[in-house]
């Protein structure tokens, strides 16, 4: 029954996540169209579709609109990395009024060793601890909070080296495993997180896989979380500007050596997180 019920939580955050914002913004400043899987749709229309939220489907994907009082409707959809169609079809109405094509990209493969075997495959006793962590990320990365978001650029969170690019296709101690869902960075231990647009910290905690973790909401169904602190410098609905310290750089979790591991969720949808960072 307790499954059944968070199962039906679930449904419901991601169901509310698919209704566009009513706002109107003088910008709209979204990255630029990334049309491939784990990508970003942006897509212009004319501003002169009447009740456009309600009757618009974007293929089966959930989608955001912004609205400039000058240059037309933005329609945002983040692109899964699971997708497999080649073409997304906009339709107002049940008329097609565009058609977007999806291209195909390459993401390479990662092979990595863990030498400790219970982050490999965790004892049973550890699984209930697993599972309340993964439901509480799902909650967070799905959260939906209207205000009307006109931009979302970001800066880098820290200066390292990137370590794993987004959307590997990963293997631990030889196994298949799920794909890289954010970008690794790797830094000295303790070199300070900062955040890359401001928002508020929805979830902070220290879980099994990803140590000390927080999770930031920006708005709009815009969310993003920083793994594998060494410690965290904000709180549980603390709200954090652009550039203020979250924490620092660790090894806490499940990881091979210090960094950061960054996320970032549109609607519920892991995306690369590279394509917003202002250039």
């Amino acid at each position: 029954m307790k499954n059944n019920s968070f199962l039906f939580l679930v449904f419901l955050i991601s169901s509310c996540a698919n209704f566009p914002t009513n706002e109107v913004s003088k910008n709209c400043l979204f990255p630029v169209n990334n049309n491939y899987p784990g990508g970003l749709i942006n897509h212009t229309l004319e501003n002169s579709y009447q009740d456009l939220e309600n009757k618009l489907r974007v293929g089966n994907l959930k989608f955001f609109v912004c609205r400039s009082d000058d240059s037309g409707l933005n329609i945002l959809a983040p692109i899964p990395l699971s997708y497999k169609e080649n073409l997304i079809k906009l339709t107002f109405q049940d008329q097609l009024i565009s058609s977007i094509d999806i291209e195909d990209k390459f993401y390479r493969e990662s092979r990595i060793e863990i030498q400790n075997r219970d982050l490999v495959s965790p004892p049973s006793s550890m699984q209930d601890r697993i599972r309340e962590e993964y439901q509480q990320g799902v909650i967070a990365k799905n959260t939906y909070t209207q205000v009307g978001l006109s931009q979302a650029t970001m800066s880098l969170p820290l200066i390292g080296i990137t370590s794993s690019e987004f959307g590997v296709r990963r293997f631990i101690n030889g196994q298949p495993r799920n794909r890289h869902i954010g970008l690794d960075i790797a830094a000295d231990e303790g070199t300070p997180v900062n955040a890359p647009m401001q928002g508020k910290v929805i979830l902070s905690g220290n879980f099994f896989y990803k140590g000390n973790v927080v999770y930031i909401d920006h708005g709009d169904g815009l969310v993003s979380s920083y793994s594998h602190l060494s410690k965290k410098a904000v709180n549980l609905n603390q709200k954090v500007s652009k550039g203020e310290v979250l924490g620092y750089v660790g090894s806490t979790g499940r990881v091979t050596g210090p960094h950061l591991h960054w996320e970032v969720f549109f609607l519920g949808i892991p995306i690369n997180p590279e394509i917003f960072i202002s250039k």
